[in-house]
């Protein structure tokens, strides 16, 4: 019987609905071709594409780089050329925009305020290969992208303008990618996002009245039940979250309280790597060409939320669109229950 999950942390709403799987779908069939061929061997690279060493010339100039002992790249983080924001990142700019070059805030009509906002937009070019899955590269590789990860937040976190950081990943076309290249892209902004502030909102009001963090509290309690969790070891806890927006979501996150992803440990640091890789190796045999966002939520720096907030990583198969009842009422369709998809990811 469908029911309606709500997870007072995060807000969400869940229509958990397995008939729903049972529908007729004319578009299923080919849906997946953009990842459907092939995987050439890791080593190549292609001229066409504009993030594969050789055609550096095609990104802006790198801010940031991880080079081998003969010089050569084996990660680069440049600019967004096509950036979010008016992007403080970049060769000419990396020291700051002046902002009062800006254009003037403008009414367009009652009550519709415009606002230019000076941020941070980067992509983070995993490889000089041109792999296109991040369980291509080994695991050494995936740690190096993830202290890329922690070293450029905690770069823009030194910014006393800027005040929230998300690093996302979007893989394959139904996730928001355009390059099949791996890549991962970092935001910082000046505000923090309604959607995250409501939630921090209600961890202090937890962490005010139970003097405790609720996101160790939600581990205490996924632990205590078991059904949705994937994996549970080496410092990090894994689990489908009760209200899945998609199926076979996962959170990934520390056991012990921490705030701020980009203060991990090295050591910390190269077991997520592990694990990560472990995870989305999981997630590839379960689902058939996965497509999925990687969220990396850490604690947003204009105060101190060390007290009342947890650092987690999403990852969000692709696998339902959003559709009327989503767009017009913010409540998702989920048709797997996230204690039989944690099932199927433990099996895998």
């Amino acid at each position: 019987m469908p029911e309606l999950r709500t997870d007072w942390l995060t807000g969400r709403s869940v229509l958990v609905a397995e008939n729903r799987a049972l529908r007729p779908n004319e578009f299923a069939e080919g849906s997946f071709a953009v990842l459907s061929a092939s995987i050439a061997p890791l080593g190549r690279t292609l001229s066409t594409c504009p993030f594969c060493a050789g055609n550096e010339s095609c990104t802006p100039p790198a801010v940031y780089e991880q080079c081998d002992g003969d010089g050569n790249w084996r990660l680069r983080v440049v600019p967004n050329a096509f950036p979010a924001v008016f992007n403080l990142s970049g060769a000419g700019n990396a020291n700051g925009t002046d902002t009062a070059a800006f254009p003037a805030v403008g009414l367009s009509e009652k009550w519709q305020l415009n606002i230019p906002i000076p941020g941070v937009h980067e992509v983070i070019i995993e490889s000089p290969f041109h792999a296109e899955r991040m369980t291509e590269v080994s695991q050494p590789q995936l740690y190096e992208i993830i202290r890329a990860y922690a070293t450029r937040l905690r770069h823009w976190r030194e910014r006393e303008s800027l005040c929230y950081g998300l690093v996302f990943k979007n893989q394959g076309s139904k996730a928001g990618a355009s390059l099949t290249h791996v890549h991962s892209q970092l935001i910082a902004l000046p505000f923090i996002p309604p959607s995250v502030e409501a939630e921090i909102r209600r961890a202090a009001h937890f962490f005010e009245t139970d003097e405790k963090c609720a996101y160790c509290d939600l581990i205490d309690q996924e632990r205590t039940l078991g059904s949705r969790i994937v994996f549970d070891a080496d410092g990090f806890v894994a689990f489908c979250p009760f209200a899945s927006l998609q199926p076979h979501e996962v959170w990934l996150m520390p056991c012990e309280h921490r705030a701020s992803f980009e203060l991990a440990s090295t050591s910390d640091l190269k077991q997520l790597a592990v694990i990560l890789h472990r995870l989305l190796a999981k997630l590839e045999s379960v689902i058939p060409h996965l497509q999925y966002n990687l969220l990396l939520r850490t604690a947003p720096w204009a105060d101190n939320y060390d007290a009342a907030y947890h650092w987690r990583i999403e990852l969000l198969p692709r696998v339902n669109s959003l559709a009327g009842l989503e767009m017009a009422a913010g409540v998702h369709i989920n048709p797997v229950p996230p204690e039989k998809a944690a099932l199927q990811l433990r099996s895998a």
